[in-house]
């Protein structure tokens, strides 16, 4: 028996959700075709659905590509739920008892236009220290958090990635070649986790794991960084990474993701 309750949903209210929620961080643009395709839609109930939220100013559309992006009115939704949820009170419990796991500080980072932004971190008790990045924004192809990212974007917006950002030459050891850099990416999307081998910042090394959200999106990302001295391959791979997978594992379970 159907529910009574259901003679009130506006099917094209809920459609034009699904579109808004289709987009993510990796994969933050969409063709009216691909939303077709992503969402089993007829073409044309999808333009109009678009046109109608574009009209509301929560997408527009890029006059060269054709494609749709999300704009800064849902941002501000995005924003109002993060509050709700309150990442800092989830993350820092996790955090805390990392940094003291590992002995090494750590921080939490989200994409914000395409660069890693950090938003909480725990400093360690050790002697040599590494300064907060707190509140700053960093490449996402040579940073452990922001790989994650990377490694969880769809092809064609990894495509733009590569075309609109310039690979720059921080250290000796940062990947310039976009070639490389990919197949260094599909190997930390099947491990679950990113090693940045001071790519960055020289002989600063660091170890990353992604957040889902409950739809299984990378919305967030952890690490641990430390001296290269203090850093040493087997202190990483016997003790670091098993404890950073356990945290984002945390964090993300506590966003509501079914861990497989």
């Amino acid at each position: 028996m159907p529910n009574q309750e259901d003679r009130y949903i506006i099917p094209s209210v809920i459609r034009a959700l699904q579109i808004l929620e289709a987009f993510s961080f990796t994969k933050p643009t969409y063709t009216n075709a691909e939303l077709a395709r992503e969402l089993d839609l007829n073409k044309s109930s999808v333009t109009r659905l678009l046109y109608s939220l574009e009209k509301a100013r929560f997408i527009k559309r890029n006059q060269e590509t054709g494609a749709y992006q999300l704009t800064h009115k849902a941002h501000q939704v995005g924003r109002v739920y993060i509050k709700q949820v309150n990442f800092h009170t989830v993350s820092m419990p996790v955090l805390e008892e990392l940094t003291s796991k590992c002995q090494e500080s750590s921080h939490l980072g989200i994409l914000d236009e395409m660069q890693v932004l950090y938003l909480d971190w725990v400093e360690s008790n050790q002697t040599v220290l590494l300064a907060s990045l707190t509140g700053k924004k960093l490449p996402a192809y040579c940073t452990g958090v922001g790989k994650n990212f990377l490694a969880h974007m769809d092809k064609q917006t990894l495509s733009t990635y590569f075309k609109n950002t310039p690979l720059t030459q921080y250290t000796a050891q940062t990947i310039t070649n976009p070639k490389k850099l990919v197949k260094q990416l599909k190997q930390i999307k099947k491990q679950g986790y990113a090693v940045d081998h001071g790519e960055f910042q020289q002989d600063v090394i660091s170890v990353s794991g992604p957040i889902f959200d409950d739809t299984g999106n990378v919305i967030a990302g952890i690490s641990v960084a430390g001296p290269a001295f203090r850093m040493s391959n087997n202190v990483m791979e016997q003790e670091v990474v098993p404890e950073v997978i356990k945290a984002a594992n945390t964090i993300s379970k506590r966003l509501g993701w079914n861990v497989e």
